[in-house]
């Protein structure tokens, strides 16, 4: 039935392309215009207009039945409340706020103002940084390239839902081809078909597009990263992705090395010279060369990066662990962090402790972590500063961005420093400084971020640009959730000590004559019991037990 429709103006226009007369005899440039008006209206080039309708139109009965509901009950009016809710109101302010975000997007991705629209962002949206990028990019795609479905949004029929799925799912194609697929889905039955026919017809509808339209191809999905566990663990994964023949000639080339080193080890253990890539001395202690899993990691970790002729400056680079000292002393069990962030066991930290040739002894106060020290005459900020720094901040101190600068970062001075007259202007100080990373502490020294804190409260206030105003607080609570449990249950300890003193001061705990004549009694005639069956010629079944002892002057009957 497809090709009956669509033939006849297909072969037209075809013929018409070719200059084929046309049945008023005209050709040529009226052949032309009749071919380009034909391709418009069918879009020759871009994916077949498939149509998408519902068997029956969606109406409060048709709804209650999908959701297997009687008519007329207390459940069937809650989801009518919930489809209208979200049909209007629901609607309404998701348009409302992409709008408005679109109104902030900025064309020019290495430029300032769209690094600082994307801050404004975030704050408003009260998310992270690069959550606030893909929402201003997303609505942009939704004004620019969707208008026609967006639209549909707004009047309530097309469910947010939905949308947003279709957003994720043109983002690789060109706005061309974006505009395409917006006239085909907005031309769908959208306000009556269910929800697997929309996911199912805009899957077939992007798959038109080619493989490259759902996913990225392996060469764009080249990269490396490093994931630490989730559970806390101590250990982190380190993930290679690539083009199947580039990850597989690298792990040959990995295994080849590794079975080199495993025979070069097996050859010094026979000779008994120094064992190669021997981790920890574990090949020597046992008499055996390392498996082949161990010595790929030891080549990996051990084995320096070549560049070939380009030089490589040394990297200011260490590893930042931050150890309780009662973990240190192995009278506690709470974890370190490694560079601010990822915890490790204690036990792990100990032994890179007990390994590390120095290490930095950062003393602040134990409850607000604050650090002690004498303020700097000098823009420079020390050593100790700089460690503690480190500690309070161990991602960039600007709200929303999650970078890491326990390492690749900058100190800045809150409150800018007066190099010609050091006394006017900020002190290099922990109250005056924090950590950034390079990007927004480049514009923060443009003028574009404004930091501002109040040394009562050790609240910042964040100018970003013209857009937003935001407050952050300074961290400093270096205790770890085990830490601050033994440390509450010390204090518990504490005042029911406290309580206990108390109460025996006020003579609650002291004892009358009758209680300690009561006591008295209860020994004695413990003492009888215990002495009566310890007799050979006691116990069986007929045995009374014990006969009674004559009470004593001035003691009643025993208390029990």
């Amino acid at each position: 039935m497809g090709y009956d429709v669509y033939a006849p103006d297909l072969f037209d226009a075809a013929d018409v392309a070719d200059g084929t007369a046309i049945p008023d005899g005209t050709a040529g440039a009226a052949g032309a215009t009749h071919a380009t008006a034909a391709a418009e209206r069918f879009d020759l080039t871009g994916p077949p207009r498939r149509p998408v309708r519902a068997r029956r139109p969606l109406t409060p009965q048709s709804l209650v039945e999908r959701a297997d509901l009687a008519p007329h009950t207390a459940e069937a009016e809650t989801v009518l409340r919930i489809y209208r809710r979200r049909r209007e109101q629901h609607a309404a302010l998701y348009v409302a706020e992409m709008q408005d975000l679109a109104s902030l997007w900025c064309e020019d991705d290495g430029g300032d103002e769209k690094a600082l629209n994307a801050l404004g962002a975030a704050v408003g949206l009260r998310t992270k940084l690069g959550r606030g990028e893909n929402r201003l990019r997303d609505a942009h795609v939704a004004v620019t390239d969707l208008p026609a479905c967006f639209a549909r949004v707004g009047e309530g029929e097309l469910p947010v839902d939905w949308f947003e799925w279709l957003l994720r799912s043109v983002l690789r194609l060109t706005a061309h081809q974006r505009r395409q697929v917006d006239e085909r889905v907005a031309a769908w039955q959208l306000e009556a078909i269910d929800v697997e026919r929309f996911y199912r017809e805009l899957r077939l509808l992007i798959g038109w597009f080619g493989h490259a339209a759902v996913r990225e191809t392996s060469q764009e999905q080249r990269g490396v990263f490093v994931r630490p566990s989730e559970d806390g663990d101590g250990t982190a994964c380190l993930s290679v992705v690539g083009p199947a023949p580039e990850i597989l000639a690298l792990g040959q080339r990995l295994d080849a090395a590794a079975r080199a080193v495993q025979d070069a080890q097996r050859r010094a253990l026979e000779s008994g010279t120094a064992v190669p890539f021997d981790l920890d001395g574990e090949a020597a202690a046992q008499g055996r060369h390392l498996s082949l899993s161990a010595l790929r990691y030891a080549i990996l970790t051990r084995t320096e990066l070549g560049t070939g002729s380009i030089e490589v400056p040394e990297p200011a680079f260490r590893l930042s662990v931050v150890v309780p000292v009662l973990s240190l002393l192995g009278l506690s069990h709470a974890p370190a962090t490694l560079d601010g962030t990822i915890p490790i066991p204690a036990r792990m930290a100990r032994e890179l402790v007990a390994k590390a040739p120095a290490f930095e002894r950062v003393l602040a106060d134990a409850a607000t972590g604050e650090y002690h020290h004498a303020a700097s005459k000098t823009y420079r900020v020390s050593r100790a500063m700089a460690e503690n720094l480190r500690l309070i901040d161990p991602v960039c101190a600007l709200p929303g961005c999650s970078r890491n600068v326990m390492t690749v970062g900058e100190s800045d001075h809150i409150e800018e420093f007066d190099h010609e007259h050091p006394a006017r202007g900020g002190p290099t100080e922990i109250g005056n400084l924090h950590r950034l990373c390079r990007i927004h502490h480049r514009m923060k020294t443009a003028g574009l971020l404004d930091p501002e804190r109040d040394e009562s409260t050790g609240v910042t206030r964040w100018r970003i640009g013209g857009l937003a105003v935001c407050d952050a607080r300074t961290g400093g609570d270096l205790v770890t959730r085990e830490l601050a449990e033994q440390l509450e249950a010390a204090w518990d300890r504490y005042l029911t000590d406290q309580q206990l003193e108390a109460m025996e001061r006020q003579g609650e705990f002291a004892e009358t004559e009758q209680d300690r004549a009561d006591h008295a009694e209860e020994m004695r005639w413990g003492e009888h019991v215990m002495e009566y069956w310890s007799r050979p010629d006691t116990g069986g079944p007929d045995d009374p037990g014990p006969p009674g002892l004559d009470p004593r002057d001035g003691v009643g009957p025993p208390p029990f």
